[in-house]
């Protein structure tokens, strides 16, 4: 497999000795110590060289050396220092650089050198850095670390009295296993189980469940495309011919169908692939959880999977991990720069840093200059392709699984959503970072609070890619912030697909700020302060305020898109709640005419008795945990509606969401 040459592979005319690959009787250029003047690397290097890959460097070059060698031309200093460096490939680390948000991040100016992997990769950099036309270095350091890299627990089938919910909205038939989506205190799951722990999705995807122009780019392992639970919600690339070996649409990946594998260069090519010795499902397990294809009769629910009728969102893959490869710098940064381009308006990333490493934007930003730029350009490129509602792309990472109290980086920069886990019994997981740097929070899966033999229970089941042969193959449990993430990335795909419904635009400021403001009280349960994780107290304390804004809820974001306030009772108790949220300060003073419940809310939020208003606020009790609207009308000016024969106030209704729930943050709940 070869990409196109707009790929710019360079021929840098060195002798036919250093450019061959593999050539048996090549001998290895001997690098002499670095002199004086080769101390410019301390002023040009941008990062550590640890966990660099061998044989690779990215560089920054001179605008003008970038546009030469973009030209296919090479300056004679630049001969001189690959034939002494043995280079054999040099080419840009990103394609098709002429737009102007490249070209204003400079994204042009990166090129990545390829070299014996024998050669000492610090003393490479040394010689590079003695080039006038280099600016810049930077080594391509990998992240190692996939969160959540323990190979899936195979689904078996289970049985028990009291297990399973009732009215589901898909066939899917595992979607009953999937208590992170509808938790209703299934005890086989953990005995510590809450009704309610999950992202309240249910009665969302009445309202919409997904949309194939929402294209979200999962970076991971490869996406297994092939998946019966999958293949419909890929992403298909309508400019390019399957396996005709043309780039017919000219991006500079040839054959790129589904998406791309990231960790392929001109020197080692490589395809999409998510069973190498290393895989662990991961890619597939995250991309099931975002759209794993609705109401088909077979496998899981996704998020943002679609009704069964060919409307879910799709799933780019972009793949920067593959077996024991990690994800380079150079393969995260390319994959943003794909994704923008190729449409995607989710980036969804669950890997990342150890807590701690960096410890501020600022540090981040200068260690990795290129993979910041390319983020910037995902983020900023916006709906100039995918007709996305909002006017910037959405970053999602997961925070990490170090149990630290801070986030993880990339996580943690300012300009990306940062997700922490929770587990079935609405807790802090003992893995999960919080603490600065995290945002918001999702289930995540926690295997430590169920004892018995069916532990995998309490972790997330999605798609997978390995094969069972005693049971429905590709399904299996896993846990970490990497299960966290993808939920929160198919609930911002759901939110995008509700205003494309709505008809409805956002500034990306408004838009991930409606997200935050869209959530459950978490530190109303972590007041227990512990919790038993692998039968040991677990100290719950430190957790307090640090899980970001609380847990993430679909009926409220949906709603707060909608411009539909959201009121919240508790459930099983006769609630009063303010009416303020709906109706402003004035809402004890004006006179209400109707109370509109038609009997699917009722029966979805189990009210009992007759609902009513006075002074201000609804008087309701509702037994069940749901989300329904409801329609409240009032008179503006005076106390009587008015008629042909006399003067009054006119009527106005709104419509209202109503959450019945645990835990009733001190606002009434409008958040």
């Amino acid at each position: 497999m070869k990409m196109n040459m707009i790929r710019r592979i360079f021929s840098l005319m060195l002798p036919a000795a250093l450019v061959a690959v593999g050539c048996a009787e090549k001998e290895l250029p001997v690098l002499e110590q670095p002199s004086a003047e080769q101390t410019k690397l301390a002023t040009k290097c941008l990062n550590s060289s640890e966990r660099a890959e061998e044989g690779t460097l990215l560089l920054y070059l001179d605008d003008a050396v970038a546009l030469q060698l973009a030209a296919g031309e090479g300056t004679a200093q630049w001969e001189e220092a690959c034939a002494a460096l043995g280079v054999e490939y040099v080419e840009k680390v990103f394609p098709n650089t002429s737009d102007e948000l490249s070209q204003s991040l400079g994204l042009h100016r990166w090129f990545m050198v390829s070299f014996p992997d024998e050669t000492d990769v610090v003393k490479a950099a040394q010689l590079m850095a003695d080039l006038a036309d280099v600016d810049a270095i930077q080594f391509n350091t990998s992240i190692e670390r996939r969160f959540g890299s323990e190979a899936p627990i195979p689904w078996t089938p289970f049985q028990q009295e009291g297990h399973g919910e009732f009215n589901l909205p898909f066939n899917d038939p595992m979607l009953v296993d999937q208590w992170h989506y509808i938790n209703n205190k299934d005890l086989s799951v953990a005995q510590t189980s809450r009704t309610g722990a999950d992202i309240n999705v249910k009665n969302a995807w009445g309202l919409t469940a997904g949309d194939p122009r929402i294209i979200v780019a999962v970076c991971d392992e490869g996406v297994k495309y092939t998946h019966p639970d999958l293949a419909a919600n890929m992403w298909v690339n309508a400019g390019e011919i399957a396996g005709n070996g043309i780039d017919d649409d000219g991006n500079g990946y040839v054959d790129d169908i589904h998406g791309w594998n990231f960790l392929s260069t001109e020197k080692y090519p490589k395809e999409i692939s998510w069973n190498e010795p290393g895989d662990v499902s991961h890619g597939t397990h995250v991309a099931g959880t975002v759209a794993a294809v609705n109401n088909n009769g077979i496998g899981v629910s996704g998020v943002a999977g679609g009704s069964g009728n060919g409307d879910g969102c799709r799933i780019m893959s972009c793949q920067v991990f593959s077996g024991s490869s990690s994800a380079t710098v150079a393969a995260r940064a390319r994959a943003y720069h794909y994704a923008a381009q190729m449409g995607a308006a989710v980036l969804q990333c669950s890997y990342g840093q150890e807590a701690g490493l960096l410890t501020s934007d600022q540090g981040f930003e200068s260690s990795y200059t290129v993979e910041i730029a390319a983020l910037r350009y995902f983020r900023d490129y916006g709906n100039q392709k995918n007709g996305s509602p909002v006017n910037k792309n959405i970053i999602v990472f997961a925070s990490g699984n170090d149990g630290a109290n801070i986030s993880g980086y990339p996580a943690a920069h300012k300009e990306i959503i940062s997700v922490s886990a929770f587990g079935p019994d609405y807790l802090p997981t003992n893995y999960t970072n919080y603490g600065p740097g995290v945002n918001i929070s999702a289930p995540g899966g926690d295997v430590s609070i169920n004892l018995t033999s069916h532990s995998e229970r309490a972790q997330i089941l999605s798609t997978t890619a390995v094969e069972s042969a005693q049971y429905d193959s590709n399904y299996g449990w896993m846990q970490g912030t990497s299960m966290a993430c993808p939920h929160v990335s198919g609930v911002v795909a759901l939110g995008l697909s509700y205003a494309l419904k709505l008809n409805k635009t956002f500034d990306y400021d408004e838009f991930v700020a409606i997200l935050y403001s869209s959530v459950n009280d978490l530190d109303y349960y972590i007041e227990t302060c512990s919790k038993q994780a692998n039968g040991v107290t677990f100290d719950l304390t430190p957790f307090w305020r640090k899980m970001g804004t609380g847990a993430v809820d679909t009926w409220k974001f949906l709603m707060n898109i909608e411009g539909t306030p959201n009121i919240v009772t508790k459930v099983g108790e006769l609630s009063k709640v303010s009416l303020v949220p709906c109706f402003g300060e004035p809402a004890a003073n004006l006179t209400y005419t109707k109370l509109e419940i038609d009997d699917q809310a009722r029966e979805t939020l189990g009210i009992e008795g007759e609902p009513y208003i006075n002074n201000g606020r609804l008087f309701i009790k509702c037994t069940k945990y749901g989300s329904a609207k409801i329609r409240i009308t009032a008179i503006a000016g005076g106390d009587n509606v008015a008629t042909d024969a006399e003067m009054g106030g006119s009527e106005f209704t709104r419509e209202v969401s109503l959450l019945s729930r645990d835990s009733i943050a001190e606002n009434g709940g409008w958040l």
